[in-house]
């Protein structure tokens, strides 16, 4: 993803809406009035916010389970998981 107003370029996800890039156009241009460029990209770029977010996650989790008391936790009680939090 690049942003240089009035200039976007993005990396959709396969869910996307084919036409997402003129619905942005058109609401750039009632909202603000202006005319902007959108682009859409296949290049791998940056990760997606969703990518981001996801591996924020991840790492959150993992770092609970290796804190010392949740470690012992776990082991006094054999087949415990940690759920979404």
């Amino acid at each position: 993803m690049s942003f240089a107003p009035p200039s976007l370029t993005l990396r959709l996800s396969k869910k996307a809406p084919k036409d997402l890039g003129q619905q942005l156009e058109k609401l750039l241009k009632a909202r603000k009035n202006e005319v902007w460029t959108i682009a859409i990209s296949d290049e791998i770029g940056q990760p997606t916010l969703y990518e981001k977010e996801k591996k924020n996650h991840e790492d959150r989790q993992n770092a609970i389970l290796q804190a010392p008391l949740v470690k012992r936790l776990m082991e006094a009680f054999p087949g415990t998981t940690l759920i979404d939090f």
